[in-house]
């Protein structure tokens, strides 16, 4: 089985996997980008035929703080400068609206959204402590394996 990555970049974002054995795992988005990269080494290392998918976020849109979306934006290019160093291909980013539609129909106000997808991952996966830091990344993985051909990957 293919090992698959999915990324929810932002700083309470998540990452959530699955192994060959298709065994399912998640963890918080850990706290700074050394931190990134060495979690990132080191699922390299147990899954070397590993790719991932980030979710297609880090644009401005108006009413965002210049300085923060610049911020946000730097975070998800080190996150994609990271998997090519390390050589983790990479798939081509989704949009949220995209991997939700996996899930159904959402709340649009996005405290209760986040709720909502929280809720359906820990329905879907019941043997992990989905929280709201994780959802989003199983969602992504959810997405990716719903594909067709269980991979959405496009190197």
């Amino acid at each position: 089985m293919t090992p698959i990555l999915a990324i929810d970049p932002g700083a309470s974002g998540g990452l959530a996997w699955r192994d060959a054995d298709g065994v399912y795992w998640q963890e918080p988005m850990p706290d700074g980008m050394t931190a990134v990269v060495d979690f990132l080494r080191s699922l390299k290392a147990q899954m070397p035929d590993m790719f991932a998918i980030v979710e297609n976020v880090g644009t401005w849109f108006p009413g965002d703080h210049p300085n923060a979306a610049t911020k946000f934006a730097r975070h998800v290019g080190n996150i994609e400068a990271a998997l090519y160093a390390l050589g983790i291909p990479a798939g081509r980013p989704v949009t949220p609206r995209v991997w939700m539609r996996t899930i159904g129909v959402l709340p649009k106000d996005k405290a209760s959204r986040k709720r909502a997808i929280r809720d359906a991952m820990a329905r879907m996966y019941p043997h992990l402590r989905v929280t709201l830091r994780t959802a989003d990344a199983l969602g992504i993985l959810t997405w990716v394996i719903s594909k067709k051909d269980g991979i959405a990957h496009e190197a």
